[in-house]
């Protein structure tokens, strides 16, 4: 067989990648993509300064100022600050990643056969095969889908991408003996390491991952690498002792047998469910169909050894594949390593920590090298087959390629299950019907995605309903549920009916914070002011660090006309606020006009009116506070503004809705109104007087 240039591999494997991922530039948002990217305000830069940089560095969902995976929300905030929302550009950034990881998983693999004490054997065309066949049925295999396309697991095959090029960088450092390319490859081997865990913190598992590399395939027969190696035994004794120390600061050993926070599973159920999981991974990585994948799973929780009966087998199989992959390592090092590396790098996400108990992404970076000793055995098989097996020799070229085309072809159609959020989780529905969330997540989409019709408001809460009766991956899962039946009847503007939901959910869960919110925000639609302040108080003293309950504290106060309290509250909510604080701006603005302090109020309000120019109800208040303090010439200027954007019919209209719009804080419209219809009426006279003289100028 002639040689083989790298480059005319790797092109086609690049190429192959992405046209198997051609149909995913426009994937919409799903799932977890909204909380950590859509509505991660912390992530909407509008510029590169190094404060906003930073900025991004401490953008964890849902927490304020917590340092969260610094180099994935960078990345995202970059893709924020050139699109904005625009899916594409998440998508190609991803797909991108996928082609890197996969260039150096080639790379990787082929630096380890050509320099490893074990694999000497190896022609350099075996090589080449065995490294490009190996990394191509990880590359297009249909279970990669759901760390490549669905966006924000970007942080999984970020990190997955940064540890292979350390592991690359590892391998290269141990190919000679000590010198200045040796060092500057394992500081880059440090380096990588790190940008991996700024990505997701399941990267640590490259310290024990390094040491399975060196005991696998290299000798050891110098000082240097004596020490590498004592580093290694070192470094992993203590990533041991640092998970030790995780699960008792977590409390997760002593309450072994107890329910993990709002987890309905407790640390001895998971980690008896988890074995049979990662041999489901294993069947999913190796008989990839699209009809066995999901986004969403039905499994059954392991309660003991023998419930299910699935339990104790599954356990012992993976035991015996741990073993046997000890035992073997010496002898079959490409088979042992594929085994301990898959197992080392699940660690994290399938034995103790309370996390849900299963997701294919999670086998993005344990299958990097699962697929290598099957290259291996194929290019075996083709060697001993050419001279004496020429039927079985021709019938292994044959399959091969269209093992790839089969993979190319189920990845590709894998991905059109992803092409709305829609079709996403009616397909979890076919495939995880005990599952809660899949119909949950398609009664949210009915509920107030769709159009508003009576039979989708009936569609919505039945499959919401039906989410009820299955099984939940959280305890406030119910509590959630039910408040959702709430929305979409808010929704729909049937706010008796939303009032009743969520009182249920409160009552279901008293500290599920989301249906209290709600409850709060749809007692003050029907204007019930004083019930509302008395859930918004509630929330306030269960969890004081979200500006949102001060704000609409204000409002409610607003109403209550009790103007000087809800200037308090509204400067309460603005160190606490995540997002929107030009509309914080406004309502303080309010606040402090209607308190009285009326320069102050003009200040928040003019701050409120350069973002949102146009918007009636700031220059509403503008006008307000103008009238309030004397100055008729400044509320004519910002009725003109006003004016300018608006028809005065339509401003008229707008203003009688005003009285009773409890969605938003009020306006004194007997008092502006008069101010508002005589400009108007002013510039019509005006606007006559300038046409008529002109139609008599006899300049004109």
């Amino acid at each position: 067989m002639m040689r083989c240039s790298q480059l005319s591999l790797v092109i086609p494997l690049l190429l192959l990648i992405i046209l198997v991922y051609n149909n995913t530039f426009y994937v919409p948002w799903q799932l977890d993509d909204p909380p950590n990217i859509t509505k991660n305000y912390s992530l909407h830069i509008s510029d590169l300064s190094p404060k906003n940089i930073l900025q991004t560095f401490f953008a964890k969902p849902f927490a304020e100022n917590k340092f969260y995976r610094p180099i994935s929300n960078f990345t995202f905030a970059i893709n924020w600050y050139y699109g904005n929302d625009n899916p594409f550009n998440y998508h190609l950034i991803n797909l991108l990643i996928h082609l890197f990881a996969s260039f150096f998983l080639f790379k990787t693999i082929k630096a380890i056969l050509e320099h490893s004490a074990y694999t000497k054997r190896f022609s350099d065309n075996d090589v080449l095969f065995v490294a490009m066949l190996s990394t191509c049925l990880w590359a297009i295999n249909p279970i990669q889908t759901q760390a490549v396309t669905y966006i924000v697991q970007r942080m999984a095959s970020m990190a997955a991408m940064f540890f292979i090029i350390s592991i690359y960088h590892y391998v290269l450092a141990r190919q000679t003996q000590v010198n200045r390319q040796t060092i500057l490859h394992l500081i880059l081997c440090v380096i990588f390491f790190l940008l991996a865990l700024g990505c997701k913190e399941n990267a640590v598992t490259l310290i024990p991952t390094l040491l399975l590399l060196e005991l696998c395939f290299f000798k050891r027969n110098d000082r240097a690498a004596k020490i590498i190696l004592a580093i290694l035994v070192g470094a992993t004794i203590f990533f041991f002792l640092a998970a030790f120390y995780y699960a008792i600061d977590r409390n997760l050993l002593q309450s072994f047998s107890e329910p993990i926070g709002s987890r309905p599973f407790s640390v001895k159920e998971r980690l008896l469910t988890q074995p049979a999981i990662l041999l489901l991974y294993l069947s999913l990585l190796f008989y990839p169909s699209p009809a066995r994948l999901s986004i969403d799973h039905s499994f059954p929780l392991s309660t003991s050894l023998f419930q299910p009966w699935t339990t104790l087998p599954s356990i012992l199989i993976v035991l015996i594949l741990i073993v046997f992959a000890i035992i073997r390592f010496r002898k079959n090092p490409l088979l042992s390593f594929a085994i301990l590396f898959f197992f080392i790098n699940h660690i994290i996400e399938s034995t103790i920590i309370p996390l849900e108990l299963i997701f294919e992404h999670r086998n993005y970076l344990p299958s990097f090298f699962l697929f290598l000793p099957v290259a291996a055995g194929i290019r075996y098989l083709l060697n001993w087959s050419a001279s004496s097996m020429r039927l079985v020799h021709a019938a292994i070229i044959v399959v091969v390629p269209l093992l790839l085309i089969m993979l190319g072809l189920a990845t590709y159609t894998r991905n059109s299950a992803w092409a709305s959020e829609e079709s996403l989780w009616a397909d979890a529905l076919t495939k995880a019907p005990n599952n809660a969330r899949p119909f949950a997540k398609l009664g949210e989409i009915y509920g107030w995605q769709k159009e508003k019709t009576p039979e989708n408001l009936h569609t919505a809460v039945i499959l919401l309903r039906k989410a009820l009766e299955r099984e939940s991956p959280r305890t406030s899962f119910e509590a959630a549920i039910i408040g959702n039946i709430g929305k979409v009847y808010m929704n729909y503007g049937l706010l008796d009916q939303a009032v009743h939901y969520f009182q249920e959910s409160v009552q279901q869960n008293p500290n599920f914070t989301t249906s209290r919110f709600d409850l709060a925000q749809v007692l003050t639609l029907q204007g019930n002011f004083t019930e509302a302040l008395e859930q918004i108080n509630l929330l306030i003293e269960e969890n004081d660090q979200q500006g949102r309950f001060y704000n609409l504290r204000a409002m409610i106060l607003l109403w209550l006309n009790r103007p000087d309290e809800a200037a308090h509250s509204a400067q309460q909510a603005m160190p606490r606020a995540f997002v929107n604080k030009q509309r914080y701006f406004y309502n303080i603005g309010v606040a402090l006009s209607k308190a009285g302090h009326l320069d102050q109020g003009l200040w928040f309000l003019k701050r409120a009116s350069q973002t949102f120019p146009q918007d009636r109800r700031i220059l509403c208040s503008l006008i307000e506070n103008r009238l309030l303090v004397g100055d008729r010439q400044g509320a004519r200027q910002y009725s003109l503004q006003l004016l300018s954007g608006h028809g005065i019919v339509s401003l008229v209209s707008f203003l009688e809705q005003a009285r009773t719009d409890y969605a938003a804080v009020p306006i004194n419209v007997d008092l502006i109104k008069p101010v508002i219809v005589q400009t108007a009426m002013d510039t019509i006279t005006d606007l006559n007087r300038y046409n008529s003289d002109n139609q008599h100028d006899p300049a004109q």
